[in-house]
């Protein structure tokens, strides 16, 4: 039996098994359908042995149908939720299902392709037709610009669904960022996420007693073990990331940083950590105090923003971009960078 088909039935037994009955025009509105197809649901109760009756109300034009009483306590408590969705939640579906571009060419991709076609066997009337479609298309633009490349990582990353979730043990070969050398690591896969483009996985490393992330990407071998482990108490991988700058999990570190009116359009209207506090200045620049982890992410944040953006402090920090600066004096001799060693923090 097709799956919309089973939730017009379930509906219809709903409305059936309530005091007051219903109504032929009620189901056929409730439902959607036509009164013809209202007839043929109930030809198929009675195949499925409802017992229904009909009966005549003072002072209405129309009969209500019922299930018979005796018949109804063995019923369960049916309450058959509304399927349909709104306009919006379509939207916002859509908006979901559209950031798959990650996914392109992997294990994963025929599987949401299969959540698309289970969810429009079960939505009551088109989960989207053709016109809503080409409508949401126009409304919605997948935003990643450079997602990672997944392809031949099938295996891989099947690997991890199953598990994490069935909390496996599993030994990887993983390429360190940094160096470019690969080193086995025994791990507790706890959960996958996206970012940026990117498939993460968080993991717990039991020789270092230690939480970590791990790209995906890098990963060039799993082999799964029959062994299970416990997930580490507390875990709070909402928690980790809000508390991270990008996805470097280190000690915290207290930063202020100052940016041009031009920068401050871009910055004063996201949230870059849990800890950030702005402080507006009448010139319309900007200054940001956070408590953040990965000194490495936020001097390559500072960095693209060129003279736009100035850590004041820590000094540790301040050191590393003219460290960088430089660099770049040496790569570009015939342009000059500079950055003032110890200009204090403005108050505004």
């Amino acid at each position: 039996m097709h799956g919309r088909n089973i939730i017009k039935i379930l509906r219809a037994i709903d409305l059936l098994s309530r005091p007051q009955g219903t109504t032929v025009t009620r189901l056929e509105s409730e439902l959607g359908v036509t009164r013809r197809s209202v007839y043929r649901l109930f030809e198929t109760l009675d195949e499925l042995g409802f017992p229904r009756f009909d009966e005549e109300v003072p002072g209405e034009k129309e009969k209500r149908w019922r299930l018979q009483e005796d018949y109804l306590h063995k019923l369960p408590n049916l309450r058959i939720p509304d399927m349909r969705l709104t306009g919006r939640e379509l939207m916002v579906l859509h908006l979901l299902l559209a950031s798959d571009r990650v996914f392109a060419g992997t294990a994963v991709e025929p599987l949401l392709c299969s959540i698309r076609e289970k969810l429009a066997s079960i939505m009551p009337g088109a989960y989207l037709s053709v016109a809503q479609s080409d409508r949401l298309e126009s409304l919605f633009a997948a935003g990643t610009l450079h997602p990672a490349l997944y392809h031949g990582k099938d295996e891989i990353i099947e690997t991890l669904l199953d598990a994490v979730a069935e909390r496996k043990v599993c030994t990887v070969r993983y390429e360190a960022l940094g160096t470019g050398n690969e080193k086995s690591y025994l791990i507790h896969p706890l959960r996958l996420f996206q970012h940026d483009g990117g498939l993460y996985l968080f993991v717990q490393i039991p020789k270092h007693d230690s939480t970590r992330i791990l790209s995906v990407e890098r990963i060039s071998e799993i082999s799964i073990s029959g062994e299970t482990f416990v997930e580490p108490e507390p875990f709070d991988p909402d928690h980790i990331l809000s508390h991270t700058f990008d996805l470097t999990l280190a000690d915290p570190v207290t930063v202020t940083i100052r940016f041009t009116e031009n920068a401050a359009r871009r910055v004063r209207n996201r949230r870059w950590s849990a800890t950030q506090q702005f402080h507006e200045h009448t010139d319309g620049s900007l200054t940001l105090e956070m408590t953040t982890s990965g000194s490495d992410d936020i001097v390559r944040w500072v960095l693209g923003f060129g003279g736009d953006a100035e850590i004041i402090k820590p000094a540790a920090l301040r050191a590393r971009i003219q460290e960088a600066i430089s660099r770049l004096n040496a790569t570009y001799p015939h342009t000059l960078f500079s950055v003032s060693p110890d200009k204090p923090a403005s108050s505004g």
